[in-house]
């Protein structure tokens, strides 16, 4: 039974109108899927629904639509009505089935062509199954499914097999043996891949459909007489193998689509087929993020359906495999779990994405496919910041079994690195952009003083550093998180002269700002009073590659240049795409380039938006190079990526400031605003006139949605 019929079912038997809503909670199903098979059912005349709002179903009691609905009942056939795509792209095929079996005395003999993997073997079973509903063969009527392609290499041997072999017919044969035709008497004999059925072969089938009779491979004299409907399946066209003969003596012919021919709401419902049948063998709940989705949604599959389940089964088998092993908390399937071919579905996000956001919410991030009987299941994302980097790293290092001195020394080489960064190759202008005022004035009188008990000068760029990591700090404390340092003890004794003017600093920030500074915070402060690194001190000929791409003309290269110009540097390759650019013009451009670059440290995609953030997954599938991606890139985490890159810092550290400095931006301030009309503000760094053009075109998706909104309510 289907999700449609488990709808109707519901709304047929609990004895009130009832919304969409309540069928989706009450069913455990996806609100809009609901709302769609209710619409269908309407449609159908199976159930009715009021005009009000919000909209409630319920199931007729009249008497005279009770006689209706019984009728159906008798007419529908629970087997094919099952079938997705019954009332789409199988209802032909599905009425010419239904002929073949019903045709007295015993049904019409049937081909059935279709492409790998459409479905010919099942949809055989189905008319089989059909033929029981109905009452056309008896209940023990057999079913025997034959691949003429298993002995096609030995014609005697395949013969053999369907016509049964005489005693002494040849080597081997001691006795005599029944075929599959005198097996499937009174049922019906499925022969797959048909067309390895030599010519000789044919012709005796087609004896046989003729008059019923047929000789065992071997005997000249015995005549044997069977009543079996054939039914063959071929991925070839009948013209090409079969002798006009034989195909004048198979009068229905049935025609299965490709997987790219079915309607696109036909593959999603394919999709969340396969996902809950996963569910229901895992006994577990099955996520599935966005983009994977529409991945699966928009792959080219060479072997139709067939290769569709495969690959949903090997990346649930894969999420379960790393859901097992307590490396995820959830069964979770990823855009980065699945094949590269698969990935490949998101480059033509942009060709079908008014299709794809009428089946899938726009706005839903995560899918949940689930068996009503699975449990409820949650995951969390932690917040990740430098402090919670070294907590989360401790923990690591103690369940690893590492001892004391082997975790300081790890640890400490992070926070070497951390405060290292900082003060080597930072903005020589922009910091009045990027630091609140007052957290610069303080960082001016804390250098001032720090100058003159340590006597010693600092230049612009270290106090510039650490004035971004006191306004990180301050936010912190303001949060109530944790600061902890690996190893207070060791910068206490290794700089015991900057520690004692940390603690000075200390008590100046809390006067200003009214805080608590914790001692592990001091810790911090007093490396960089300590940490004077000469210029190029990480200076390194092969630096992870930094790949900007943005949507538009221009966008990418005044975004990357923006921030050359700043920092003095030219690290980072930008590729603008105008909207009118296919792509996987822009993959392929994207690729060339990478490969002519040959970066052994990894490459770092920095992008805006849509199918582009799909880039780097598909180029590490393809060709090993390490990658990682930050969508919805910002001028500033550009800076971040481009800054740390020109230090030589790893891929996986530069990753994950740039992801940590993306968290901020919107953590950093809770808006409360007050009930009035939303709205949307662009604006754009470079001045490139980036921000009319999204004005633009919110307006015009917002035209179009109200346009759509108005069809539905007349629907």
């Amino acid at each position: 039974m289907g999700r449609k019929d488990d709808i109707f079912d519901y709304v047929k038997h609990v004895k009130k109108s009832v919304s969409a809503n309540e069928v989706s909670e009450q069913l455990q199903l996806d609100r809009s899927n609901v709302s769609r098979y209710l619409n269908e059912l309407f449609k159908e005349g199976l159930i009715e629904k009021t005009s009000g709002k919000p909209t409630l179903y319920f199931y007729p009691t009249t008497s005279q639509n009770r006689e209706i609905t019984a009728q159906n009942d008798v007419e529908t056939s629970h087997v094919f009505e099952g079938l997705i795509g019954s009332e789409g792209s199988l209802k032909i095929a599905i009425q010419q089935a239904k002929a073949a079996i019903l045709y007295p005395p015993r049904g019409l003999h049937t081909l059935i062509l279709g492409k790998t993997g459409t479905g010919k073997s099942f949809f055989a079973e189905c008319m089989y199954k059909y033929a029981l509903e109905s009452g056309n063969i008896e209940g023990n009527a057999p079913f025997i499914q034959f691949n003429c392609a298993d002995y096609a290499q030995n014609p005697q041997l395949l013969f053999g097999h369907i016509f049964g072999v005489k005693k002494g017919a040849f080597t081997g044969a001691t006795e005599d043996r029944k075929g599959l035709i005198e097996k499937a008497n009174q049922g019906i004999l499925f022969l797959d891949e048909i067309h390895r059925l030599p010519p000789e072969g044919q012709e005796m089938l087609f004896t046989f459909i003729d008059k019923g009779e047929f000789r065992s491979l071997g005997d000249s004299e015995q005549v044997k007489t069977a009543s079996v409907q054939i039914i063959g399946a071929t991925t070839e066209s009948t013209e090409s193998f079969m002798l006009e003969t034989f195909t004048r003596r198979i009068p229905m012919t049935i025609t299965l689509p490709s997987l790219e021919e079915r309607k696109f709401e036909e593959r999603y419902q394919l999709i969340e087929h396969f996902l809950i049948q996963e569910s229901n063998r895992l006994h577990e709940k099955i996520y599935v993020e966005r983009r994977a989705l529409a991945a699966f949604l928009l792959y080219r599959t060479s072997a139709n359906i067939g290769q569709l389940q495969r690959d949903l089964k090997l990346a649930c088998a894969k999420s379960f495999l790393q859901y097992k092993s307590k490396q995820v908390s959830t069964l979770f399937i990823r855009q980065e779990d699945l094949p590269l071919h698969v990935q490949k579905g998101l480059l033509d996000v942009k060709e079908y994405r008014d299709k794809m956001d009428r089946i899938i919410d726009a706005d839903q991030e995560i899918f949940t496919f689930v068996d009503r009987e699975a449990s409820d299941g949650k995951s969390d994302i932690d917040d990740m910041d430098f402090y919670q980097h070294i907590e989360t790293k401790l923990k690591i290092l103690n369940k690893e079994g590492k001892t004391i001195k082997e975790i300081q020394t790890e640890l400490l080489s992070d926070v070497d690195q951390y405060f290292n960064e900082y003060i080597d190759q930072l903005p020589q202008i922009g910091f009045d952009e990027m630091v609140d005022v007052q957290i610069w004035n303080l960082t001016d009188k804390i250098y001032k003083y720090a100058e003159q008990e340590l006597n010693r000068s600092f230049k612009k760029k270290m106090r510039f550093a650490f004035a971004l990591h006191l306004q990180g700090t301050v936010d912190r404390i303001r949060q109530n998180k944790a600061i902890n340092h690996p190893n207070l003890n060791e910068i206490h004794k290794k700089y015991s002269k900057e520690f004692k003017v940390s603690i000075e600093v200390a008590q100046i920030i809390e006067n200003e700002l009214d805080i608590e500074i914790p001692l592990d915070e001091i810790g911090f402060i007093t490396m960089f009073l300590v940490a004077d690194v000469e210029e190029g001190m990480y200076i390194q000929e092969d630096k992870v590659r930094i790949i900007v791409i943005m949507h538009g003309t221009s966008t990418a290269s005044s975004m990357l240049q923006t921030v050359q110009n700043l920092l003095g540097v030219q690290i980072g390759k930008a590729f603008d795409m105008p909207l009118t650019m296919e792509v996987r013009d822009m993959y392929d451009a994207v690729k060339k380039n990478i490969l002519e670059l040959t970066p052994s440290k990894g490459v770092l995609f920095l992008v805006d938006m849509g199918s582009v953030s799909s880039f780097g997954n598909m180029i590490y599938e393809e060709t090993g190079i390490r990658t990682r991606t930050i969508s919805m890139a910002s001028t500033p985490i550009v800076m971040e990526a481009v800054r740390k890159t020109s230090l030589g810092r790893s891929l996986e550290d530069i990753y994950q400031s740039c992801h940590q400095l993306f968290e901020s931006q919107f953590k950093s301030v809770v808006f409360r605003p007050k009930p009035t009309k939303k709205a949307i503000i662009t604006a754009c760094f470079t001045g490139e006139g980036v921000a009319i053009k999204i004005k633009e075109r919110l307006e015009h998706l917002e035209v179009s949605i109200k346009s759509r909104h108005k069809l539905w309510r007349h629907d």
